[in-house]
């Protein structure tokens, strides 16, 4: 027999030892191997999952079927707390001052402040938030749908949000520092103040000003926010902001506004424009008030703070952020500027493909926002999150790392990435999502925000209707389905659980037997139940302009909505459940007393080199070979990029091979 060294943890294979030796040597070998493992987590760098990374996509009211503006947000992180909670519009004394809490805190639960809402209780562990600071209150604030991020408000206004790298840091409070506001508390303090776009802009770049900002993630990573902001007459703006200049470096003139620079720009209504963790303003003209809003002191600042030299024109994007080519969104990994380009790339592609924007590394490639060549669906919105770059050379199904049943999906961070950096793409859709939301406004819409919990590929949208916050409304919703529960606890017996475990239940239960399991019925439940919950929610539109109660129509239906989705998806876990145990395909339809197994799939095997002594252990290496027996719309795909190893100069679509899968 071959000799195996078994001196290695002990040895799991002990062909030269006698059996009570070799029972022990495993034995001792099995507590060595996993505390050097335990040993290896704990001193690698560490993927703090602190570092989110969002995407958002915002649309101007002519670049839509509808005639609305959308602005959406996909909220990718791995431990938010992801409760929808209704905020009710309230009226205050004079002098009343606001209570500002820590904005970089997201976990569940995200906010102890019943006062606020009653669902803003107590959790985990957790009896308080931490208060950076105060300010004054207005007279009356306005009702709106809360959730990690502020969302969308009783008049209509709206937001997406996505961190970004900023040169300049601001501290928090909490750390030492001046600075009392993250973005998670400025959004919803625009949106209790504010009926527009341009009023938020002013209202946070203000109260930044003289508090101070600081990112949500630490250092320069998550310095810088931007927020993808959509009103009811049809405005569409992004508003981008930084830390400001510490007290001792901030000139007389502009003392106490110089906690936050800031700067905004209007998408034009019939362009998009999509941030992915990335500044995306270019240059910047104060003077032009229809199109720009910028800190008043912006260009003496930037100066003050040696990031321009006052020549030329002011390039946001260059002068206030690093480039995304040489610096790191998350400081224990090397650059990766693909995370970012790659998104903007695709949903450019998408919506305006023949603008022919090719991807590269080079974020100033891209513009701020273009035209698209059609007006974009509310479900192509809501689809363009829910992709991995189908039909593409970048296709996230294909590889070695999509494994043998062909997931998407990619397992981020740990002591792998930190002994082998590199970079795997980044889609829209992403495991580690909490929620994805899009929000749908203007002039010739119901304002509503459309949530889907957990990873975006396998989940549903189901609207929450601005009106709803009002009057007879009430700010009614499903609280049991989505308003309670958090990512730390779990249970079967305590009725009927959240929304966002049934979609996450799935989407873990996908990993299984991806391939199948999406083509069989996810996909294609994820698309006909979209469909009937847009179909239901038009309806509830048109009977409630008919109705002398409109609020209490939009709150009834959008509960119903809420828990029939929830219902549902719970019924079709469990049939999941059974279909798919065991990796055998279970009592199907069309043979319900038979388990057939799946088994690897052929193209695997050819690639990994099974054979007749497949009983050792093999280990294969990268190479550009595509299995012979992938199948052919597949290996097509593939063999583009084997044939052509991906230059980030040319766009290389695989739109023409018939057959290509376009996703969910």
């Amino acid at each position: 027999k071959p000799f195996i060294d078994s001196n290695t943890f002990g040895g799991a294979f002990n062909f030269c030892l006698p059996p009570a030796m070799a029972m022990w040597r495993s034995t001792l070998g099995l507590a060595l191997w996993a505390r050097a493992a335990a040993q290896n987590l704990h001193s690698a760098p560490q993927w703090d999952m602190d570092w989110d990374g969002c995407t958002s996509v915002i649309l101007g009211r002519r670049a839509t079927a509808d005639g609305s503006a959308m602005a959406s947000h996909s909220n990718d992180c791995a431990d938010c707390d992801w409760r929808m909670a209704y905020i009710a519009a309230r009226d205050y004394p004079e002098g009343a001052m606001r209570t500002v809490y820590d904005g970089a805190w997201g976990q569940y639960p995200r906010l102890v402040d019943p006062h606020r809402s009653p669902l803003l209780t107590a959790g985990a562990g957790i009896n308080a938030s931490q208060v950076t600071g105060y300010i004054p209150q207005v007279r009356h604030t306005f009702a709106l749908w809360e959730n990690s991020y502020g969302l969308m408000n009783e008049k209509g206004l709206a937001f997406g949000e996505s961190t970004c790298s900023a040169h300049l840091v601001g501290t928090s409070t909490l750390q030492g520092g001046d600075a009392i506001f993250a973005i998670r508390q400025l959004m919803p303090i625009a949106l209790e103040r504010c009926e527009t776009a341009r009023c938020a802009i002013r209202t946070m770049g203000g109260l930044a000003a003289k508090y101070g900002f600081y990112g949500e993630d630490p250092g320069n990573g998550g310095a810088g926010e931007s927020v993808q902001i959509v009103d009811r007459q049809g405005e569409a703006w992004v508003f981008e902001i930084s830390g400001g200049l510490p007290s001792s470096k901030c000139p007389a003139k502009w003392k106490g506004q110089c906690g936050a620079l800031w700067g905004a720009a209007r998408v034009p209504d019939d362009h998009v424009a999509v941030v992915a963790n990335n500044f995306i303003i270019r240059e910047v003209d104060p003077e032009d008030t229809d199109n720009f809003m910028v800190h008043p002191g912006l260009f003496e600042l930037a100066q003050e703070a040696g990031l321009w030299d006052g020549k030329g024109k002011f390039d946001w994007l260059k002068i206030m952020t690093p480039d995304i080519r040489s610096s790191s969104y998350n400081p224990l990994l090397p650059p990766i500027p693909m995370y970012t380009t790659i998104r903007m790339w695709w949903v450019f592609r998408s919506f305006a493909p023949s603008q022919k924007l090719e991807i590269t590394t080079d974020a100033y490639a891209f513009p701020f926002s273009t035209p698209v060549d059609r007006a974009v669906t509310l479900e192509e919105m809501m689809d363009v999150h829910r992709t991995h770059y189908e039909g593409t050379e970048f296709d996230m199904r294909l590889g070695a790392l999509a494994g043998p049943f062909q997931s998407p999906n990619r397992v981020e961070g740990g002591a792998g990435m930190a002994a082998f950096p590199g970079q795997f793409a980044r889609s829209p859709s992403i495991g580690r999502t909490s929620y994805t939301q899009v929000s749908q406004t203007g002039p010739a819409a119901e304002p509503a925000v459309w949530f889907s919990p957990d990873c975006s590929a396998s989940s549903v949208f189901v609207p929450f209707f601005a009106k709803a916050l009002t009057g007879a409304g009430g700010g009614k919703f499903d609280v049991a389905t989505f308003g309670v529960g958090s990512m730390k606890e779990f249970s079967f017996t305590d009725g009927l659980p959240p929304a966002w475990w049934a979609f996450d239940f799935v989407a873990n239960w996908m990993e299984l037997s991806y391939k199948n399991m999406s083509e069989t019925y996810v996909y294609p439940k994820v698309q006909r139940t979209q469909r009937e919950i847009i179909a239901a929610a038009q309806d509830a539109v048109a009977k409630a302009s008919r109705s002398d109660e409109p609020a209490r129509v939009l709150a009834d239906e959008q509960t119903r909505l809420q828990r029939r989705i929830t219902e549902d998806w719970w019924q079709f876990a469990a049939m999941l459940i059974v279909r798919y145990n065991d990796y055998f395909f279970n009592f199907g339809p069309d043979a319900p007393q038979k388990a057939a197994p799946i088994g690897y799939p052929p193209f695997w095997l050819e690639m990994v080199g099974f054979g007749s002594e497949s009983y050792y252990p093999t280990w294969f290496a990268r190479t550009p070979e595509v299995p012979s027996l992938l199948a052919a719309p597949e290996r097509a795909l593939a063999e583009l990029t084997a044939a052509h190893p991906p230059s980030l100069t040319s766009q290389r679509s695989a739109d023409s091979l018939a057959g290509a899968p376009r996703g969910p």
